[in-house]
């Protein structure tokens, strides 16, 4: 049987392309479409994996839902879109990408990220009532889901200590204003490292604004009454938060880090698009886009039953973080 590598190969494109064709032929130039389309006649690549899915009673098409309002070219969507898709390219899986995943009840299973609190809920009682395999990025208190996240909670104390580790005593978080779990953790970690380090929490020092690089130009009035006050670093929630947030600052006469260190989390690319390179908390997103595809491949194909796993963020060295004298 042919695969969708090979089929990829012969025509002269990527796997995900070839993905793109049979999911989606319109999203893809006619060039390239007609290019994919003569290699999968002359590989027969569609009509074995249709004959697969047709003994199994199944249409063989998982659904990936990325999260309404979360664009294709966010860093964080095409490293985990990529990472799912090296998955189920592999293991012969067509799939398509979607905003909300309760519109699209034919598939066979679901990957899904980027869900409020609120939408939590609806994914439970979409759960319960469609009965198919789901895979969610995230954690929720369900043992008939999948479940992959990174650990915000452990990623958000790593970067404190990084800060306490530098000498800084007196830190801001600037966190995403959204009712997301990641928020949650992350603000968790940020009040358990300070405890662990015998630093006092004040809500003076908490800036809630939107995760854009906007909103991280807005703290920056904040951040400037917490410098006149003696803040010595911040931990952004976001690389996208802190892109913002330098800018500001820099435009305004101050220097990161000399006056003020900035450190965030995600390690996506954003924090490259800083100067200084931002000191970060690195995500593993395409790794964990690969494990989610993989429990649910494994559950569809009764190799094994619900997990539930937790990947641990690293931390990546960059340039916006000052050693102090304490």
């Amino acid at each position: 049987m042919s695969s969708l590598k090979e089929v990829a190969k012969l025509s002269g494109v990527t796997p995900m392309t070839v993905s793109r064709v049979i999911n989606n032929p319109s999203s893809v130039k006619e060039s390239t479409r007609i290019k994919v389309e003569e290699a999968i006649k002359e590989l027969g690549y569609v009509s074995n994996i249709a004959a697969k899915n047709l003994v199994k009673g199944r249409n063989g098409v998982i659904c990936v839902s990325n999260g309404t309002g979360i664009s294709l070219s966010n860093p964080f969507s095409m490293y985990f879109i990529s990472g799912v898709s090296s998955v189920l390219s592999e293991k012969h899986y067509p799939f398509i990408v979607v905003e909300d995943f309760r519109e699209h009840q034919f598939c066979d299973g679901y990957i899904v990220t980027g869900i409020d609190n609120k939408q939590t809920n609806e994914l439970m009682k979409f759960v319960k009532q469609n009965k198919k395999p789901f895979s969610l990025f995230g954690h929720v208190d369900y043992d008939k889901i999948n479940c992959v996240d990174v650990d915000n909670k452990a990623g958000a104390k790593l970067a404190i200590n990084k800060l306490v580790e530098a000498g800084h005593r007196k830190i801001a978080i600037v966190i995403v204003d959204e009712e997301k779990d990641y928020v949650t953790d992350r603000m968790t970690g940020y009040k358990e490292a300070l405890e662990e380090n015998n630093i006092p929490f004040s809500e003076d020092y908490v800036i809630a604004v939107e995760n854009t690089s906007k909103g991280g130009e807005i703290s920056f009035s904040n951040i400037k009454e917490l410098m006149d006050e003696g803040i010595t670093a911040v931990f952004c929630s976001t690389d996208t938060i802190a892109v913002g947030l330098i800018n500001a600052l820099r435009a305004n006469g101050y220097k990161v880090p000399r006056n003020i260190s900035v450190i965030g989390f995600d390690g996506l690319g954003h924090n490259y698009l800083s100067n200084p390179i931002i000191t970060t908390i690195r995500q593993p997103i395409y790794e964990a886009g690969q494990i989610l595809a993989e429990t649910l491949i494994d559950t569809l194909e009764n190799k094994s039953g619900y997990k539930s796993i937790m990947i641990e963020p690293d931390f990546l060295e960059g340039q916006s973080v000052k050693r102090i004298k304490r």
